[in-house]
């Protein structure tokens, strides 16, 4: 779905800058690339790169209790 808001440019300190409403915003912290092509800005989201893997492993290791419920062993009577 394309949403479309109209806006215009204006300064922050000594860097141009655009308000966006929160309904279209990236969550918080998101890192940003902005492109330029001819007269367009796009902005989306920096690609994950292998870089950030360590971190995300660790965080996965606090979620992981080592254990899988799904695979308990039942005792059988063969």
């Amino acid at each position: 779905m394309r949403k479309v808001f109209h806006t215009r440019q204006f300064m922050a300190g000594n860097s141009p800058a655009v308000r966006i409403p929160v309904s279209m915003a990236f969550p918080k912290q998101t890192k940003l690339v902005v492109i330029r092509e001819g007269n367009r800005l796009i902005v989306e989201p920096e690609e994950d790169s292998l870089e950030s893997l360590p971190a995300l492993l660790a965080a996965l290791r606090t979620q992981h209790t080592g254990e899988r419920p799904e695979f308990v062993e039942t005792e059988r009577s063969w």
